[in-house]
């Protein structure tokens, strides 16, 4: 006999086996455990670098906290980028290092380790910037290039409307005033 509870043609054994297998593959849609070899493609170096980089400076930072310790971590990135990590002054514990000494002496150990945070985000901040005018370049000189036959200064001046000359004009003093930078920089650099 059906249990009344449940709809037509459901017991409650198929139901609560319906849920395991929910749950089982709901188990299987997470975090998967990958392979450790080396990775063949430039592209995901530098994805999974990027990733890992974060997780690596962050267990070593809880090391330092949890058994106090020092650490220095170096790393060059596959864009041979350095980022450096130190706890609590990486300068302070390579130098002791070096010097073979094992008695650590960290000066303003606070200031020193958030500053190396700040520089490798303001160094990330940069290079994003960078990458964005390396863009802006690109699609000028593409939109440079489509129109390469054409020049501007020599289009008849009494054709144009009234917006179209007060272009003109900014366009003229904005090229008159870049060639007489450029003139500045060139006589300077014969001078020297």
């Amino acid at each position: 006999m059906e249990n009344p509870s449940f709809p037509l043609g459901m017991n409650n054994q198929n139901f609560s086996s319906d849920i395991d297998a929910f749950k089982q593959q709901k188990k299987k849609a997470g975090r998967k455990k990958i392979e450790i070899k080396k990775i063949e493609k430039s592209s995901n170096k530098q994805v999974t670098f990027s990733k890992r980089r974060t997780g690596l400076f962050k267990k070593a930072s809880e090391l330092c906290i949890l058994c106090n310790v020092n650490i220095a971590i170096i790393v060059f990135s596959p864009a041979e980028k350095l980022f450096c990590f130190g706890h609590p002054d990486f300068e302070g514990i390579v130098e002791s290092y070096l010097k073979g000494s094992k008695v650590f002496d960290p000066p303003e150990s606070r200031e020193r380790s958030v500053s190396y945070e700040e520089c490798n985000k303001q160094y990330e901040e940069a290079m994003k910037k960078l990458e964005l005018e390396k863009k802006n370049l690109r699609e000028t000189e593409t939109l440079a290039n489509k129109g390469c036959n054409r020049r501007w200064w020599e289009d008849p001046i009494d054709q144009m409307s009234q917006s179209e000359l007060e272009q003109f004009m900014v366009s003229v003093y904005e090229l008159r005033r870049k060639l007489a930078e450029r003139g500045g920089e060139l006589l300077m650099q014969s001078m020297i």
